[in-house]
């Protein structure tokens, strides 16, 4: 885990830790990054690290390569420790990237840095951050030129809305519970199950894609981030809240 705190272009307080996952570590894991067990058996546990973290998030602004991903992940683990979400918003340079060169062969975080000169990632957490810290500045000056320059309009074209365009109002259900935090018990059809199917969801963010409206979820019958057609979703009714019963 690491996390790079910076104002404008000055880098003001940086992290960088192992965790210990209190699992046993993949062969492929160690293939990925090369850490090793022993190495992860003397690493603080999560929560040990959360007071840390939040310090350094707070009244701030992550930039993630896939933020949705992380966040999650975040989230879960706060979770796991007992602790609630991190009030944070998150900007998504996967999906920036992709809107800005929709025919590029890879947005992955490696091929944007090389593409940029940067010393690619390491799958080492602060050589990703480094990394991304490159590929996001010059994400954000081409943003600026198409006149994107606030952190609002920022957040829509990553989900897909350009500034000024209108965009269409959530139903009540699923604007309540992203205002909220709320989940929301739905049935969809999908290819993979075409039977209208009951699920538990907790819903993220509202995106576009192809002019067809898309609603991001955590999906606990699927126990993974998924994407659900806005105008397939039926029978959408309130839930709890992560955690409740």
């Amino acid at each position: 885990m690491a996390l790079l705190r910076t104002h404008g272009t000055l880098a003001e307080q940086h992290f960088a830790t192992l965790i210990n996952p209190q699992r046993r570590l993949s062969e492929r894991s160690f293939g990925v990054n090369g850490i090793r067990a022993e190495d992860l058996a003397a690493a603080p546990l999560f929560a040990e690290v959360a007071t840390r973290l939040r310090q350094l998030c707070a009244g701030a602004v992550l930039v993630a390569h896939n933020a949705p991903f992380d966040m999650e992940f975040l989230h879960t683990e706060l979770a796991h420790a007992g602790l609630p979400p991190i009030d944070i918003c998150a900007i998504d340079t996967l999906a920036i990237a992709r809107r800005l060169d929709p025919r590029r062969p890879s947005h992955s975080l490696s091929a944007l840095a090389l593409a940029l000169g940067a010393a690619p990632p390491s799958h080492r957490a602060m050589d990703d951050v480094l990394a991304l810290r490159v590929v996001f500045a010059d994400l954000a000056a081409r943003l600026a030129r198409q006149g994107i320059t606030t952190l609002g309009d920022v957040l829509r074209y990553a989900r897909g809305f350009s500034p000024g365009e209108h965009e269409p109002p959530a139903p009540p259900p699923i604007a309540t519970a992203l205002r909220e935090g709320r989940l929301l018990r739905v049935w969809y059809s999908s290819r993979t199950l075409p039977q209208p199917t009951e699920r538990l969801i907790r819903p993220i963010e509202i995106v576009k894609q192809r002019q067809t409206l898309f609603l991001r979820a955590y999906c606990y019958l699927r126990e993974d981030l998924r994407v659900f057609v806005l105008d397939k979703l039926r029978n959408v009714e309130l839930a709890g809240r992560p955690g409740e019963g």
